[in-house]
């Protein structure tokens, strides 16, 4: 499964840990550190499951462009019937 984040664990391990420092901040022990990137490592994959077939539909050319101004006007029109 490609996801076209650099697979080198170690790399990708020191980049959670920064971002993740500069986010919240605080010391982690080493064992915190490696469960949440344990957990943040099953989110991605889940998120990579979920993403594949709609992915795999746009390849064999089964997509269109997001049309943003008909989706944001849709959206008002469904605001607008329950009156929000």
């Amino acid at each position: 499964m490609a996801t076209g984040i650099p697979q080198d664990e170690n790399h990708v391990f020191y980049d959670f840990l920064g971002r993740r420092i500069e986010r919240v901040g605080g010391p982690l022990t080493p064992e915190e550190s490696v469960q949440e990137f344990r957990l943040y490592q099953a989110e991605l994959n889940r998120l990579v499951e979920e993403t594949e077939p709609a992915i795999e539909q746009s390849k064999r050319g089964q997509s269109r462009p997001l049309d943003v101004d008909g989706l944001m006007q849709r959206v008002k029109d469904q605001l607008a019937k329950s009156g929000s």
